[in-house]
């Protein structure tokens, strides 16, 4: 009876998770309805990795701002059927992000088909160094392996047609991926009289999503060209030795030269620096010199409101006063 239930909950589920999801293929569609749950943190990975690339590149003139959920599981935006080195961060951002929050719901219990990490559970203890005190893997290791090959199943199952496009969005998609497996943190919890930590218990957890964007952000600004061979896959001195060949594994690849984004282009999915606040003073490329892209400037008072005088009351909640702030900012023409 209960084996019967939860498959009806299942396939409600499924339908509820699967239809809400758009432009989704053949391959995805299946793997929704196999797992509904899975799916649904991995589109909040696709939510998470969005915000973090509004974040790395809010001060860009690309700025990540037409990205949508939608967007990226339709593959509808024009910057994602070109070989920008913009489209290689957003491909690598979007697939780090399903596989950090799949592995993380795994552990948290929220999902049915895994579980914390098996392979953390070795039973073996250590000295580490610097002291007596003895470690051994415990507690529920994150599933990083389980979210890794999810994120793969999931986007990389859009890519079949072989071509340059397809080779380097691939390469991408487990760049991103390798940024999280690269970043793995591990952490401890001391046993022993009155904390003497005598033993630590320790597993492994996916970094802070903010460190998997910082890292990807550095690979972008390093981003690998590559050219087409015989009209087939993508090239990019993949010869040499092999610890060459893995750095490349990590490394963002793309095709075309990048446009400059200053000029609003609808058709070319591109939203143009007018309007955008810049920073006067900088000659970074946050500055007005660059961002405004030579077209000037306006100064304008801004008003707005946000949270001040906030006291704590015992117990337990926070008072605060709404506050109007007004200030000079400069915008783009």
């Amino acid at each position: 009876m209960s084996n019967s239930v939860d498959a009806a909950w299942i396939t409600r589920s499924s339908v509820v998770v699967c239809n809400g999801i758009p432009g989704l293929t053949k391959e995805q569609r299946e793997l929704c309805h196999r797992n509904p749950d899975v799916t649904e943190a991995a589109v909040k990975g696709l939510q998470m990795a969005i915000a973090e690339c509004r974040h790395q590149f809010q001060w860009h003139r690309w700025n990540c701002s037409s990205l949508t959920t939608s967007s990226l599981t339709q593959h509808s935006s024009v910057m994602l059927q070109r070989g920008y080195r913009e489209t290689g961060f957003v491909y690598a951002i979007a697939s780090a992000g399903v596989a950090h929050s799949v592995s993380r719901a795994c552990s948290m219990g929220r999902l049915i088909s895994c579980g914390c990490d098996p392979s953390s559970y070795t039973g073996r203890e250590t000295k580490m160094v610097g002291g007596g005190t003895q470690w051994k893997w415990g507690g529920c290791s994150h599933n990083l392996e389980y979210g890794m090959e999810f994120s793969k199943q999931f986007l990389d199952a859009r890519e079949v047609a072989g071509d340059i496009q397809s080779t380097v969005n691939l390469h991408n998609n487990q760049a991103g991926r390798n940024a999280v497996a690269s970043n793995m943190q591990v952490r401890c919890k001391c046993h022993g009289m009155s904390g003497s930590c005598e033993l630590k218990t320790c597993w492994k957890v996916v970094p802070d999503f903010r460190l998997v964007g910082r890292t990807l952000k550095n690979r972008f600004r390093n981003a690998v060209a590559v050219i087409s061979r015989n009209g087939g896959g993508g090239g990019g001195g993949k010869g040499g030795n092999r610890k060459a060949q893995k750095n490349l594994a990590n490394q963002l690849f793309f095709f075309q030269k990048s446009p400059n984004f200053c000029e609003r282009d609808a058709h070319a999915d591109i939203a143009g620096t007018s309007g955008r606040r810049c920073n006067k003073p900088s000659a970074g490329g946050d500055g007005c010199a660059s961002l405004c892209c030579g077209r000037g400037y306006n100064v304008i008072r801004q008003r707005r409101v946000e949270r001040c005088g906030c006291k704590f009351h015992w117990c337990c909640f926070v008072e605060c006063q709404n506050c109007t702030v007004e200030e000079w900012i400069t915008v783009c023409k």
